[in-house]
């Protein structure tokens, strides 16, 4: 089993000093490979002893063994073809590259069961409530209206313009909120998925990092690599392509009652002589 998926299956009964280094693995396979456990302890600021007791939690048998975990994962990623490209050709294919490089990087360790896990959830609820702030809105947006047209019942939520604290109130087990969550981790959408969540709601979260918030509030969650692009601004390359993912998925595992829906829209779009072509 690859390093990845054990701290997750574990995440919520390490302690906080194991979850620091476990955070440190994952981004940072390379050095964490080949460092020695005393190098190791500086650098994440953490004690011998803890790297040595989340090695036990995950099950190994000492720090050695996870180490060799560590390096086996890194040769079974398949080798990315972007670095090359990287330094070279004009700027918008080097930002275009980095960001390729991040995505087949990301996708490498991208865990099937949790994406079905996701997709399940979102499928089979009666209602759906999109949560995003600041700068996730859009992508909250994004998501919520195609996941309304192939689904039905499916509401986004914006701390400014739209709160719906009345969807609170109607919140209950047959309802997912699909959490969108990334560093600075606005409070405003953890508490509203908190509050949804004592109503008896799945959280399901799309976040990145298991030390994040949105990870120890879910009921389920997918890691995605959201990086800084040249302005210092969250770019969200991965998290659309996660998106794609799961409406494809979504789209597969119910075909036909989707198709019918489309087109019963489509004709109401004509009705409405909705667009110009």
């Amino acid at each position: 089993m690859k390093i990845e998926q054990l701290i997750r299956e574990k995440i919520s009964s390490l302690s906080a000093g194991q979850k620091k280094v476990a955070e440190y693995i994952l981004q940072h396979l390379d050095s964490f490979s080949y460092s020695t456990l005393a190098k190791l302890s500086k650098e994440i600021s953490v004690s011998e002893t803890t790297i040595i007791r989340l090695a036990y939690s995950l099950g190994f048998e000492s720090f050695s063994e996870m180490q060799r975990t560590v390096q086996n994962d890194i040769l079974s990623i398949p080798t990315a073809t972007a670095d090359d490209t990287l330094d070279n050709g004009n700027f918008y294919q080097n930002i275009i590259a980095k960001e390729l490089h991040s995505m087949e990087n990301w996708a490498s360790h991208l865990s099937q069961d949790d994406m079905d896990q996701i997709v399940t959830y979102l499928t089979n609820a009666k209602k759906r409530l999109i949560v995003g702030a600041r700068s996730s809105y859009s992508a909250a947006l994004w998501m919520g209206t195609l996941l309304n047209q192939l689904l039905g019942n499916t509401k986004v939520v914006h701390e400014f313009y739209d709160p719906h604290f009345e969807y609170l109130t109607e919140a209950s087990e047959d309802t997912v909120v699909l959490l969108l969550s990334f560093a600075r981790y606005t409070k405003w959408s953890l508490k509203y998925a908190q509050v949804a969540k004592n109503h008896g709601a799945k959280i399901l979260a799309i976040t990145d990092s298991i030390s994040s918030p949105a990870w120890s509030l879910a009921d389920h969650a997918v890691i995605t690599e959201i990086n800084l692009n040249e302005m210092g601004f969250n770019s969200f390359s991965c998290l659309y392509c996660l998106f794609d993912s799961i409406v494809a998925k979504i789209r597969k595992s119910k075909c036909k009652s989707i198709s019918t829906r489309l087109h019963d829209l489509e004709e109401l779009y004509s009705d409405f002589d909705l667009f110009y072509e």
